[in-house]
């Protein structure tokens, strides 16, 4: 017997290339101890089996859970997510990527904040990394990227604390997608998040809740390429924020410059770490942590340029 007290929710998994993780994210949403969703997937032009594990899926769960499948044209996961959502006509949509497992209770839990307050016209969860087994993973793990913690302003209150962004760990009121439109698809093929709760914070009488116990886990990921490539994204979107928020451009006003001395200092440390390391007073993950950070610094160096040249060329086309 369905539960009629808990509203219907669509779970939409933005999907690219993430053949690898595709079954268990599924395999972890159909297991959720929620009475009433659906699963809708959007393959965002995967060159990989990702669409095909996803379609296997939905046949196979057809008498026990709605798998629905769709294909997005443009890159990035705002036009994935926004797909789905022009679709879905649950009174609640969730959001979920393809490279993250959710906990039994995550969708419970968030439902339970909205519910709880009806200000709240986004909710929350609690993003964690799971270890991993390279050196790198461990590094990426330790950082604990996703705790949304770190950002959350505000008075607790019973119902939570108000908090500036989703991420891929939310649920949203169907009232407010339809005042906002969704994900700006044009302007971001990532990090949408910040503008789109600007948004919507200052258009209807809605704020962000957070639920500390919608808990999900992400895949164990790390690699010097994938240091790069992550900050460089997130520096190149901070850039293409910066016009329209204040805090933002102060955030990465000489953002480049002081990077380049990050780089300067994290090489000057891994010869000071080595000379411990010799004499047995450092680790060896310790001893490479140095190598990462400038993974990092580096790719935050590019991702500025990248948006900068970005952020130009778009305002010479409106002007």
């Amino acid at each position: 017997m369905t539960d009629t007290t808990q509203p219907f929710v669509s779970v939409i998994v933005a999907a690219y290339n993430s053949q690898a993780t595709m079954g268990p994210c599924l395999d972890a949403l159909l297991a959720l101890d929620y009475p009433d969703y659906e699963i809708i997937v959007v393959d965002n032009m995967s060159t990989d089996d990702t669409r095909a594990i996803a379609a296997r899926y939905a046949a196979e769960n057809a008498d026990t859970r709605r798998i629905l499948v769709f294909d997005e044209t443009r890159r990035g996961w705002p036009a994935a997510r926004n797909r789905a959502w022009h679709y879905s006509h649950a009174p609640l949509v969730a959001n979920i990527d393809a490279d993250c497992f959710a906990d039994p209770a995550w969708l419970r839990e968030l439902v339970a904040v909205a519910l709880a307050d009806p200000t709240a016209g986004a909710v929350v969860g609690r993003t964690k990394v799971q270890p991993g087994a390279t050196l790198a993973q461990q590094y990426y793990a330790s950082l604990d990227p996703f705790n949304i913690e770190k950002y959350v302003y505000g008075k607790a209150t019973a119902h939570g604390r108000p908090c500036p962004w989703g991420g891929g760990n939310n649920v949203f009121r169907r009232e407010l997608i339809e005042v906002v439109g969704g994900y700006d698809a044009i302007k971001y093929t990532s990090g949408a998040d910040r503008e789109f709760h600007r948004t919507f914070e200052r258009e209807t009488p809605f704020h962000t809740a957070y639920a500390p116990d919608a808990l999900i886990w992400h895949e164990p990921r790390g690699s010097m390429r994938e240091f790069f490539h992550n900050s460089a994204k997130y520096s190149a979107d901070a850039v293409l924020q910066s016009p329209d928020d204040p805090a933002v451009a102060a955030h990465i006003k000489g953002y480049g410059w002081k990077n380049v001395g990050f780089v300067l200092r994290n090489t000057l440390g891994f010869f000071y770490r080595c000379a411990r390391f010799l004499i047995g007073r450092e680790t060896v993950p310790r001893l490479a942590q140095p190598f990462f950070w400038n993974a990092q610094a580096l790719g935050s160096i590019w991702g500025v340029i990248k948006g900068r040249r970005r952020l130009a060329a778009e305002q010479r086309k409106e002007s």
